[in-house]
This record gives C-alpha cells, structure tokens and sequence, in this order.
C-alpha cells in the first residue's frame, strides 16, 4: 500500500479552540448536545499518545469547534489496547457548521491490540468536526483529524534510520564523567525523495505550513507500519530541473 502522512489541517490543536463532550441524539442524522459525559476527554486531543479517555458509552461524542471554516478527509485514532469491542462501527466523524442533522463523513471498525485505526473521510470544509462512539470504546488516547497527504512516488530506497538516546555526557568536579539518560531512545527516519513535482512539493510545504514545522506531531504511514512522528527539522526543497525537486524529511518518533 501507497504511503502517506495524515496531519492536523483544521487547527485542532490549537489552544483557543473549543472541544465539548456529550452526546448525540440518534444513530441516523443526530444532533449534537453538550454533556458531561466523558472522563478526561481532553486526552483525546493533546498530541499525547500515553494517557486515555474513559467512561465511554454508546452515541458519547467529542466536539471540536475550530472558528474559521478548514477542510478535513482523513482521521486516525490510535489505541493503548484491545477496544473492548468484538465487532462493527465503533466510532463516527462528522463535520458542519452547526451541531444539527449531521450527516456522517466515515467511520471506523473494531480493531483489536494497540496501534493506530485511519480512515477515509468524505473531504468537507465546517466549524465543527465530531466524533462519535458507537459503543464502550476503551483504550482511545488520541483522536487526529486532518488531511492525508499520499505520496506521489515512494521515497528513495535508502531510507535513513538511526536511534537517538538523549544523553547528556558531564563531567564532575573531580573530573569524573557520567552520563544522564532521559528516556529509551527515539528513532529517527531520513527519507529522501530525488524527483517529485511542483505539486507534490506543494503539497510537503502546505502540510509544513499546517503543522507549524517541529511543532505538531502526525502520523506517517510507511507502506506498512503506522509511525507518531515530528518533523525534526523543516524541509529544505532543491530545484532539480524545470518543476522538478528533491527535498529530504527527517522526522522522529515520538515515545507518547
């Protein structure tokens, strides 16, 4: 399968918009009520892939109210565990400009074990981007909804990869060097891409734009496995012939 990146275009992480719990009225075209419905619900939107939401019960709901009208037609959730769900639709994405008469976008299945669940989202701009579950969803730690941006070609064959432990190496007044060690080590990818077109290279530079360069995690798919990741450094486009680039993306994995 094809690669691609699903990133925050809607401004979901920003920290004047508004995320609402409660509920929706029906399993058709339901409308949106304001509740306390859910535990921690804000674990669903904090680019923190370690803590989980709880209290789930069928037709809660998540609201993100982001101001200016912005486009999404992707979303990914990833799971800490088992969903606690054996079978069918488990979650529900809408998108409008009001909380009524919402008419679903995509859904997601039951999965089973940890990792990430995407899916396709018919596009549409709105104010308002909802997710829904359809029964007691366990084990959701984060909830992005954005754009996929799939690759024009897969990148270079000669993907970098690379562990970065974060020591830090000090020296004692006795002249004594120790190490200070932080965490388990982050892996970092370099992918390369040689050849790619005006539009592709567009394409890198509006998702750069919309995840503010280091600064918002997303998700990169390699053709097989889901990785969390970061930019580690913006990218920098070469001009190779007439409407032809190459550019390199470093991006690092993040622990949580």
């Amino acid at each position: 399968m094809a690669s691609y990146f699903i990133y925050d275009s809607i401004n979901q992480y920003r920290s004047d918009n508004t995320i609402t719990e409660g509920q929706m009225t029906d399993s058709g075209t339901p409308t949106f009520s304001a509740s306390d419905t859910l535990t921690s619900h804000e674990r669903a939107s904090d680019q923190n892939i370690g803590t989980v939401l709880s209290g789930v019960a069928d037709r809660d709901a998540i609201e993100y109210a982001v101001g200016s009208s912005v486009t999404a037609d992707a979303a990914a959730v990833y799971f800490t565990g088992d969903d606690g769900v054996s079978s069918g639709t488990i979650m529900t994405f809408f998108i409008d400009t009001d909380r009524t008469s919402l008419p679903s976008k995509g859904t997601i299945s039951a999965v089973s074990g940890a990792g990430w669940a995407v899916t396709d989202l018919t596009e549409t701009t709105g104010t308002k981007f909802f997710t829904e579950f359809n029964a007691s969803v366990t084990n959701v730690s984060e909830i992005l909804i954005g754009k996929k941006l799939n690759f024009e070609i897969e990148p270079d064959v000669n993907i970098q990869s690379t562990i970065d432990y974060n020591n830090e190496i000090n020296t004692s007044l006795g002249g004594v060097s120790y190490a200070i060690n932080v965490n388990p080590g982050q892996e970092v990818f370099t992918i390369s891409f040689q050849n790619i077109s005006s539009t592709f290279k567009s394409d890198l530079i509006t998702m750069q734009d919309a995840i503010k360069g280091e600064a918002k995690k997303f998700v990169w798919y390699d053709g097989t496995n889901h990785h969390f990741v970061r930019l580690d450094k913006p990218m920098v486009m070469t001009e190779i012939a007439d409407g032809r680039f190459s550019t390199q993306l470093v991006l690092r994995q993040q622990i949580q």
